[in-house]
């Protein structure tokens, strides 16, 4: 019952003092009641101060959702004397997987973390090109590389000081001579995603200086979620048609990795057009955040082949083109089941992998039985293999400049020939500049 309806003459007792009385007027905007009690001793009451004879009031309380609004969490900063501390959590709606690399990509922090213009390793080698490659330098407590800040300042070293595998991720970390900070991450892991906490600590007389730029340094984990692919963790129909989901969902790709190498591609070579029109916003961000890194470093990743449709299964798993689903599911899950796992994280389509991971679950449980291993057919025979060789080098040199001048360069790019290759795009920029 709405309680500014209650008829007049009905019972109610004032929570304060317990005195029982009746309710003799209503009054609005705010309700109030006029309740005289059996002393005659008439007061005015709201709803929250009386209980009413009949009439159940159920207590009111602010549920909030578990996610909050754009994943943004808690987020504070605070000094005192000698002791700076600082804290941000955010919500990322993907795989702790996920979260785990680009955490641990320093090579990345200067997309995304405030303060850092570049990041450099320090590795123990004689090769001048393994000493700044990311890839030679092995993550452990004890390891150190170089930052150089967003200021004239110098480059200033780090060290990695906690690395606990998909939970926690700590380094020294400092802008300027004065102040050296301590910055740790940790992962908690949820049905929706996971949660990254971030905490910055510094003490000494200089550690107040790590209290500037605070509004910049709490949105960096707003700047990261704008370039980590996302996972949609609803539940999808079994009945669903899903049977070109990779082909939609990384432009017809073999892989979302494949996918941004492309479009890095194209934009560096100022197909900008290509980059902007990637529908999905988490590929289009980690394609221009490639891009950048691409243009400060230098280096370019090599140019993926397009994958035709219909064959994207056959290309990235060989022979396993000619199972069904359910046939994939079991192969899938028996590889898993003995220590294959990366069988099962390199399938593209997300909802045959769903299914695998939750049968292995249940099988570890002893809820159900392991599958059969289905027969595999031997592997087709690679497209080159079958294409035909009647067109000679020079006629097919002269067909792809012509497609290249146009800006056709996908043939270009999928030739395995890579002398072909090179003169033909010799070729392309000598005729593009005659042109001029």
């Amino acid at each position: 019952m709405i309680l500014n309806r209650i008829e007049p003459g009905t019972i109610c007792t004032s929570r304060k003092t317990g005195e029982s009385g009746k309710v003799n007027k209503i009054f609005f905007y705010p309700t109030k009641y006029e309740v005289e009690f059996s002393d005659g001793r008439i007061e005015h009451h709201s709803s929250k101060d009386l209980e009413f004879e009949g009439i159940e009031q159920k207590t009111v309380s602010l549920k909030l959702p578990e996610i909050p609004q754009n994943g943004v969490g808690e987020s504070w900063s605070s000094w005192y004397p000698f002791k700076s501390e600082s804290y941000i959590e955010h919500h990322f709606s993907t795989s702790k997987e996920i979260i785990w690399e680009i955490l641990t990509s320093l090579d990345m922090y200067n997309v995304w973390f405030h303060g850092i213009q570049r990041a450099l390793p320090e590795v123990d080698t004689n090769r001048y090109v393994h000493k700044y490659s990311f890839s030679k330098l092995e993550l452990k407590p004890g390891a150190y590389f170089k930052i150089r800040p967003m200021t004239i300042a110098p480059w200033f070293r780090c060290r990695v000081m906690t690395y606990e595998k998909e939970k926690e991720f700590g380094f020294t970390f400092k802008t300027t001579p004065l102040s050296t900070e301590y910055i740790q991450f940790s992962i908690d892991e949820t049905d929706h995603g996971v949660w990254v906490k971030c905490k910055r600590t510094s003490e000494g007389l200089f550690s107040i200086l790590d209290q500037i730029n605070w509004q910049e340094k709490s949105k960096s984990f707003q700047r990261l979620d704008q370039i980590v692919p996302k996972v949609n963790f609803q539940t999808t129909d079994d009945n669903d048609s899903t049977g070109d989901s990779s082909e939609l969902q990384f432009g017809g790709f073999a892989s979302r990795q494949d996918y941004i190498d492309y479009a890095v591609n194209m934009g560096m070579q100022g197909n900008m057009d290509f980059v902007d029109s990637i529908p999905e916003k988490p590929i289009r961000g980690m394609a221009k955040a490639g891009i950048v890194k691409a243009k400060r470093t230098g280096e370019l990743p090599p140019c993926p082949e397009k994958v035709e449709v219909g064959a994207s299964a056959t290309k990235s798993v060989g022979g396993l083109g000619s199972l069904s689903k359910d046939e994939m599911v079991a192969y899938l899950t028996n590889k898993g089941l003995d220590g294959d796992m990366d069988a099962v994280n390199d399938c593209a389509d997300k909802v045959i992998r769903g299914k695998v991971k939750a049968m292995i679950v249940k099988i570890n449980r002893g809820s159900v039985e392991r599958p059969p291993m289905p027969d595999i057919d031997s592997e087709p025979i690679p497209d080159s293999e079958s294409t035909d060789n009647s067109e000679t080098d020079d006629q097919k040199m002269e067909r792809l400049i012509a497609k290249g001048i146009e800006g056709d360069m996908d043939e270009i790019n999928a030739l395995d020939n890579k002398i072909l290759r090179g003169k033909i795009k010799a070729a392309i920029i000598k005729a593009k500049r005659a042109a001029k």
